[in-house]
């Protein structure tokens, strides 16, 4: 199963697997994480800085913001001409005509990022989330999105859930690995533990706890499914320097205030 592109109407593309991971056969992807937990992931009304983002067109994704005027997500949520939504408990708000798409938005792209630009202090300064600069294999993570509750139906998209994980490897993306059950096909989806990816929660964030505060780690890309593994696969925007310098770049150009670059 490959997510990429994830709006929440996109299901066509619901059944066609990793080519990137399914060579590996029947490798146990299990290996040194954490056993499920009993209790699935959860909505919830916190982490203010996480929205969601609606584009022109009526599709659904996630975005954080990142300073007073930027709203970080995926390119493959942005490609649409025209100004787009973000939801969240301050209400509705509208972006200018200004997003800066660093990758095409397609799979296999380690640079599906993008940036929505608002008018100047359109988010209060206490939901903004700083990006981080490192993440490893290992490190604990939590999964936070507007996407379905469910992978087979692809449904309940809108509501916004919460789950950890931890990092179970590190090369081009951050991925994170989920078991699949008949009482956790659910999620984002999946254990409270183990969370993963979900139609909808594209350009969501896996935050990490620095110094008492959340910081975004990876932005959500797409996922599939191995033997009995779900696979998220996250752009890491900590670790990986072309991500970074576009950021940097972007927030330069346009005055964004994006704290550390």
């Amino acid at each position: 199963m490959l997510y990429v592109g994830s709006w929440v109407r996109l299901s066509a593309l619901a059944l066609i697997s990793f080519s990137l991971i399914s060579c590996q056969g029947r490798v146990d992807l299990e290996a040194g994480l954490p056993a499920a937990s009993s209790y699935n992931v959860s909505t919830t009304s916190d982490y203010p800085g996480v929205v969601m983002v609606l584009s022109p067109d009526g599709g659904i994704c996630t975005g954080s913001i990142v300073s007073h005027k930027a709203v970080l997500t995926a390119a493959h949520c942005t490609l649409s001409n025209g100004n787009y939504r973000v939801r969240g408990g301050f209400g509705s708000q509208k972006s200018t005509n200004v997003r800066v798409n660093f990758g095409p938005g397609e799979v296999n792209d380690p640079n599906d990022i993008s940036i929505l630009v608002f008018p100047d202090n359109t988010f209060d300064q206490s939901n903004v989330i700083r990006i981080s600069d490192s993440v490893r294999t290992g490190d604990s993570a939590t999964l936070v999105g507007y996407g379905c509750d469910n992978l087979s139906t692809e449904t309940g998209a809108g509501i916004k859930r919460v789950g950890t994980n931890q990092v179970a490897r590190l090369s081009a993306y951050v991925y994170f690995y989920t078991p699949v059950t008949n009482s956790n096909y659910r999620g984002i989806v999946g254990p409270s533990n183990r969370a993963g990816s979900c139609p909808g929660d594209s350009g969501g964030p896996a935050l990490k706890q620095a110094n008492g505060n959340y910081e975004i780690v990876a932005v959500t890309h797409a996922g599939g499914i191995v033997n009995n593994t779900i696979i998220s696969q996250y752009v890491d925007v900590a670790n990986r320097s072309d991500n970074r310098n576009f950021i940097a770049r972007v927030n330069q150009q346009h005055n964004l205030g994006i704290a550390g670059f």
